[in-house]
């Protein structure tokens, strides 16, 4: 009821929106979206997104993702977007009244059989991704939690940590004899758990095949892949990481040639993002 409200009040008209190619778009991150950490992909390790892409292109050569059919109000339908859920043993990802299971990525203690290596070192590579946003989801945490409190804390206490914030972050995890720190051991067991990603969910579409894409309603975004939502199933205070990436049809390009999202060109059938509200 209320969407059919506010496009009734829209009309003919949509409402405004930023990108982080207009000067104010920073701003109003910082001021309305402060927990948005925004990262371009120069500043991901090249070793990194070599091995990443090369996994997406793999599960997709190897045929890996799947429309999920799925019903709304009461009709079934195919989701446009194909996916693959990959991630610790046992995990699921329910949405619109469908559960994905997990496939899993190579774990300690457990034996997993793969139809293919290619499909081994796929599955691998994203547990190295998902530990890169994990080191990099502490840091900006605890960046949030020093600026936040810096008025209240006298100099000695923040140098102590951020001394600290760098042993975490070449540790790539926390240990349980930091006691004595200003930050009590709890904290931390918080943010390690609100940090650490069991599972992957991976979204694949060819925009170009997919002809009856419906358009955004409201801001007149072009071309709608996934609908505005919100995910119910999220724990409380937990972090959510998103690596994007737009890759070629055809052969496989050098990682230099590869597009990424801020270098894809003006042509709006090139460009997909993800907004928020």
């Amino acid at each position: 009821a209320k969407k059919k409200k506010l496009l009734e009040e829209l009309g003919e008209s949509k409402l405004p929106y930023l990108t982080p190619a207009d000067a104010d778009f920073h701003h109003l991150q910082k001021t309305r979206y402060s927990k948005l950490i925004f990262r371009k992909s120069d500043t991901v390790p090249e070793e990194l997104h070599r091995v990443v892409q090369e996994g997406f292109l793999t599960l997709r050569e190897h045929d890996c993702f799947f429309q999920d059919l799925v019903r709304i109000k009461g009709k079934d339908f195919f989701t446009p977007v194909s996916r693959i859920l990959i991630g610790n043993p046992g995990c699921t990802y329910k949405y619109l009244n469908t559960r994905l299971f997990t496939v899993p990525w190579p774990t300690e203690g457990c034996e997993i059989k793969y139809c293919s290596p290619q499909i081994h070192d796929a599955c691998k590579a994203l547990i190295k991704l998902n530990d890169y946003l994990h080191i990099e989801a502490v840091k900006a945490l605890q960046g949030q939690n020093l600026l936040d409190t810096k008025d209240l804390k006298d100099t000695t206490a923040i140098d102590r940590e951020q001394n600290l914030a760098t042993s975490l972050t070449e540790k790539g995890s926390f240990s349980k004899d930091q006691s004595s720190c200003y930050i009590p051991e709890n904290d931390y067991t918080s943010l390690n758990n609100r940090t650490s990603y069991n599972l992957t969910l991976l979204n694949y579409m060819d925009p170009l095949q997919m002809p009856y894409l419906k358009q955004e309603p409201y801001f007149g975004m072009g071309n709608m892949a996934v609908s505005w939502h919100h995910d119910e199933n999220l724990v409380e205070r937990s972090t959510v990481a998103v690596y994007s990436y737009s890759c070629e049809e055809g052969p496989r390009a050098a990682p230099e040639q590869e597009l990424q999202p801020e270098e894809s060109s003006s042509n709006q059938e090139e460009i997909w993002g993800m907004g928020l509200q």
